[in-house]
């Protein structure tokens, strides 16, 4: 008796936790036009023939990376963030994120990106993401 008892409350355990658990994800929500999501979509770039980059650099290191021909308006106000990275694609330092200048004219802007202080020897790439405007 005290064995059927207990499959008995196990099973209506498991009807209850079956019943629930659906209930929790229910209200979760559903995904609107205003939260984010899975799916794909092309995304334009704010700038469409890349930035010039240098270096500056002490005693053999990279302080500050100098980006320019960032297009202007199209990336003003955006949020810039950079990456310098090894001949095996690791990080070595990164930069930012810092805000695209605005202005009133149209001529391309530039900006320095200060990092922390970085063998030059060791940064081999760049990569460089403007978010927003």
């Amino acid at each position: 008796m005290r064995l059927r008892r207990k499959a008995a409350i196990g099973v209506l355990a498991l009807v209850v936790s079956v019943a629930v658990i659906p209930g929790f994800a229910a209200t979760l929500g559903g995904i609107t036009s205003k939260q984010l999501g899975a799916g794909k979509a092309v995304v334009a770039a704010c700038d469409t023939n890349g930035f010039t980059v240098t270096y500056t650099t002490s005693a053999g290191s990279v302080t500050a990376v100098n980006l320019g021909g960032i297009a202007d308006p199209g990336c003003e106000g955006g949020q810039l963030s950079l990456t310098l990275a090894n001949a095996s694609g690791g990080v070595v330092v990164s930069g930012g994120p810092q805000t695209v200048p605005t202005d009133a004219g149209t001529v391309d802007n530039a900006m320095t990106v200060s990092v922390a202080s970085t063998p030059a020897a060791t940064v081999t790439a760049i990569h460089v993401t403007v978010t927003g405007p």
